[in-house]
């Protein structure tokens, strides 16, 4: 028996191998950092900085094996274990068009043969503008999404829709939590991310609620190689300083990702005058002010992650992460300071089916608190003490299956379990706390016909929830591509929202303003339709889409000054509002984009998007709503030297903010960053950069408590400088 058992093992050991080969580019150049993977395995590896790479455990027989390098296009080869001295050769590609992408339809694809037409913004973009906030990265490289400033954090809006119709994933996962009913972006570490993922319509039938106007999936950066480092560290006046660490080891089957990013700065103001509500007359007036537009804060972001390949199709993994941040504001002005933080935990394992698909099993939770530091004597509270105000908690449970029945046909199958939490004495009118559960049942398959030149799929979900019980969202996409230079797509999807835990319960003081819930709201719906033609050449790419988004029973506040009570009315209100279920709104839009490579290393490129949102009830437009959207992006990249720079020009241009209280101010903001990357030596290489942010010095200088149309301090001068080390 002993004999037996050492034969098996012996063969299991014997029938393994090492495959060993390089990634050049066309002029034979090593490329540092490239992946390399067998497709249907766990089996990968990034190259080093001569351009090769090893593949350990490769089990005998045929693979199909990939490589890919940023700015490259991929190749993929069929390889047996007898092959040696494997070279991969990867032609130079100015755009982004072979890079993977999952949004869309759940499973990978290259961008270029997505039927669902889908933006990604790559971390070479990320880098080349060198911007440490999602958020003013996004108004830099996207004219899809614009942000609306305030003191709380930034409304944003996706093609007319605000924040809580977006949602925003990190590696598919939900980013809970809210400041002020805005999710909180602070909480996306910008150094350590792959690509940026932006779908853009009603997307209910795969992430259920809260993507009636897309969704945000940002992917972070998993390096292959045995030891990667990092630390990008960037400051600026009013003391904005950014520091990040990423350290990735690889050993065996085993992976560890760590990062860990640092926010903070001064704060500035962009008036010292304010409005303010008279108690006595209602009326506005002014005043002197210390309040800042941007308080002073800091923020810490801290991630782990550990993968463990059992064998060539088994993984696992278990994450977590916590997150921090602080404002400090005037005591002459305030009576706290503001505390958030957040805690993820997450689990899950893929199994591969060889050449036949994937099952992928992911539990996840996130918990956010905000509480409230008082700086100041307040009723009981004296400085010191804390006060928490809000806790918010999410739970997950997601089981996914894709499966590949032949080359012309993948099913995606899939059931979710999900817990909402909320314990708020603002946002529950009892000041207790509420829960619901939501279960779905969701499935899609993606036809090829016409020797692949006709793509179909089409998808449902289901969904039951604790309050609003059962609903079906629909999708229907379609690409037709009659050769490798065009593309035509049509979608159709229905969005589907359940209000949230404050449009249903709240009760909420602000100022001279009473807001209240209502907890007969209906879910809102929508009817999602767009069209879209591409053009694609090596050095040219155009594309064209125009949609419509009809919504029914959408949630605004609505104005009941009517109804505001003696009693009220000496406690000092003014306002009164509840939200309530509109009957209709409409959204139009039509977006361009536009890139050309010029050669010599010049890139040229450009978006615009035209907005038109109506609440067809009282015909006015939606508010926080810019109707022109353009951005413009030139970059050059020059080896010299020992360097590889780059230069880089974005300029972002927006209309008029749509406010019922008095519109936000047209803008351009125009920004100049450049890096210079150095030769590596030894796996070490270090990367200085500088630019100038808002060239031109724009600023918004009206009294604080206005429609911000930015909320940038004028022109800004920064430096920066990254560290890599990789082995």
């Amino acid at each position: 028996m002993l004999t037996a058992l050492f034969c098996c093992i012996a063969k299991v050991a014997f029938s393994q191998l090492t495959l060993k080969g390089k990634v050049v580019d066309e002029k034979g150049n090593a490329l540092m950092g490239a992946s390399v993977w067998i497709e249907y395995s766990t089996i990968g590896t990034s190259t080093d900085e001569k351009g090769e790479f090893a593949l350990n455990r490769v089990p005998q027989g045929k693979h199909i094996l990939r490589a890919t390098s940023i700015d490259y296009d991929g190749q993929r080869k069929e390889i047996i274990d007898t092959d040696n001295d494997i070279q991969f050769t990867l032609k130079r590609s100015p755009f982004k068009l072979n890079e993977v992408v999952v949004t869309g339809t759940g499973t990978h694809r290259r961008l270029k043969n997505s039927p669902v037409a889908i933006d990604v913004i790559s971390k070479r973009e990320l880098e080349n503008v060198n911007i440490p906030t999602f958020e003013n990265a996004m108004i830099a490289l996207s004219p899809s999404l614009s942000f609306t400033p305030n003191v709380m954090g930034s409304f944003m809006q996706l093609n007319g829709l605000t924040n809580k119709y977006i949602l925003v994933l990190v590696d598919g996962k939900k980013l809970a939590g809210d400041v002020g009913r805005n999710t909180d972006l602070s909480r996306i570490n910008m150094n350590n991310i792959k690509r940026i993922e932006i779908l853009k319509g009603a997307a209910s039938s795969l992430y259920g609620s809260e993507a009636m106007a897309g969704v945000i999936n940002i992917i972070t950066d998993k390096h292959k190689e045995s030891v990667y480092l990092s630390s990008n560290t960037r400051y600026s006046r009013y003391n904005q300083f950014s520091q990040s660490i990423n350290a990735d080891i690889n050993y065996g089957g085993f992976s560890s990702s760590t990062s860990f990013q640092r926010n903070q700065t001064d704060g500035w103001q962009l008036s010292n005058q304010e409005v303010v509500i008279d108690k006595k007359t209602g009326e506005e007036k002014l005043v002197d002010t210390d309040k800042k537009a941007v308080n002073r804060y800091y923020s810490d972001i801290f991630s782990q992650k550990f993968t463990y390949d059992a064998n060539q199709v088994l993984s696992f993994y278990t994450e977590g992460s916590l997150f921090d941040k602080k404002y400090k504001r005037s005591p002459d002005s305030y009576k706290y300071d503001m505390k958030y933080n957040d805690y993820t935990i997450g689990a899950g394992a893929k199994y591969l089916l060889k050449d036949k698909g994937v099952i992928n099993l992911d539990m996840y939770t996130d918990n956010f608190e905000y509480a409230k530091v008082y700086i100041a004597e307040s009723g009981d509270f004296k400085p010191g003490d804390e006060e928490r105000s809000r806790r918010q908690k999410y739970y997950d449970i997601n089981l996914k299956s894709a499966l590949d029945f032949a080359k012309q046909n993948k099913v995606t199958l899939g059931t979710q379990y999900q817990i909402d939490y909320i314990e708020s004495e603002s946002d529950v009118s009892d000041g207790s706390s509420r829960d619901r559960y939501t279960w779905s049942l969701y499935a899609q398959d993606e036809i090829k016909l016409l020797e692949n030149k006709f793509q179909l799929i089409p998808g449902v979900r289901y969904v039951y929830n604790k309050d609003f019980k059962s609903k079906l969202t629909p999708k229907l996409s379609a690409m037709y591509s009659p050769n490798e230079n065009f593309n035509f797509r049509a979608s159709y999807s229905m969005g589907f929202r359940t209000p949230d835990m404050k449009e249903l319960y709240n009760i909420n003081v602000s100022g001279t303003t009473l807001s209240l819930g209502d907890a007969n709201l209906k879910p809102e719906t929508s009817n999602y339709y767009s069209l879209n033609a591409e053009y694609i050449h090596r050095s040219f790419t155009f594309s064209v889409t125009g949609y419509t988004n009809r919504i029914k029973d959408i949630i605004v506040a609505r104005n009941i000054n009517e109804t505001i009570t003696p009693e009220e009315e000496a406690e000092g209100i003014k306002k009164k509002t509840v939200y309530s279920n509109s009957s209709k709104a409409r959204v139009y839009g039509i977006e361009f984009n536009v890139n050309s490579y010029l050669g010599a290393g010049f890139i040229i490129g450009g978006g615009y998007s035209y907005v038109d949102s109506k609440d067809d009830d009282t015909g006015k437009q939606l508010q926080k709503v810019s109707r022109h959207t353009g951005n413009i992006n030139a970059n050059w990249a020059k080896k010299w030297w020992i360097f590889n720079s780059n230069f880089n020009l974005t300029g972002r241009i927006q209309s008029r903010r749509y406010y019922e209280d008095g519109d936000a101010r047209s803008y351009n903001l125009w920004n100049l960053s450049t890096n210079h990357r150095m030769k590596s030596i030894n796996g070490l290489v270090l990367e200085p950069g500088f630019g100038i942010e808002n060239i031109f010095d724009f600023v918004d200088d009206k009294p604080f408590g206005s429609n911000y149309a930015t909320l940038s301090p004028g022109r800004t001068f920064y430096v920066s400088l990254s560290v890599r080390f990789s082995k």
